[in-house]
């Protein structure tokens, strides 16, 4: 079976559309969805009711759950918690609910999707290294780990062979590289692909300040940071 994994949509309707486009082209079996859905960008409503659409393989991210008051947002930046708190205004009630009985793990078929890591997702800690990834693979059994939250692609493997693969962001890139990305993983033979997707970036930034929220949200997908 060929499986897409996606994360870190943002309300980025016009990235999540392409990267869409790019999975039905690849033609996947099932797609996969790391959360943070919302958080940032002018479209939540839109996203959300596009990854209804196309999953029902979703997991909660920390934008999510801070749109839903679970998470403090103590620790966000002053561009995530004004973007927090303008889609609580935004978000339909529907979804609001749905947001709601989002869980916070995944398993099947010997992997693991969880949005930020395997031990106390809901901490909301990251996998950055080759080392904090080596602590991880003692709280899971599964074959492989997909991750998000960091926005940035990488993957770990264990001594044992088994894998931290971290998909990067649809969104909001922040490698360095504008594209969107996502993974596509073949789940009988393990094989591995990462894939980058152009959008127009420049509609997404008009979108941002027409909705009144902050121009460096804009700005900061023009370079991947």
């Amino acid at each position: 079976m060929k499986i897409a994994i996606i994360s870190d949509i943002h309300s980025n309707l016009e990235a999540l559309t392409e990267v869409l486009k790019e999975i039905e082209r690849i033609k996947v079996d099932e797609i996969y969805c790391l959360g943070d859905i919302v958080g940032y960008g002018p479209k939540p409503n839109e996203c959300i009711d596009l990854i209804k659409s196309v999953t029902d393989k979703v997991v909660v991210g920390n934008h999510d759950s801070a749109v839903i008051n679970q998470t403090d947002m103590m620790l966000f930046n002053s561009y995530a918690r004004e973007s927090t708190e303008w889609t609580r205004r935004m978000i339909s009630d529907e979804n609001y609910e749905y947001l709601l009985k989002l869980p916070l793990k995944i398993s099947e078929n010997d992997l693991l999707f969880v949005h930020s890591t395997p031990l106390i997702p809901e901490d909301w800690n990251y996998i950055l290294t080759q080392h904090s990834a080596e602590k991880h693979f003692n709280y899971f059994t599964e074959q492989a780990c997909f991750i998000g939250h960091s926005h940035r692609p990488e993957m770990f493997r264990s001594i044992d062979d088994r894998l931290i693969i971290n998909v990067g962001s649809v969104g909001q890139p922040r490698d360095g590289n504008s594209k969107s990305s996502f993974v596509v993983f073949g789940t009988e033979d393990g094989e591995y692909e990462l894939v980058r997707k152009e959008y127009d970036i420049k509609s997404v930034y008009k979108s941002i300040v027409k909705a009144g929220l902050n121009e460096f949200l804009g700005e900061r997908l023009m370079v991947g940071r």
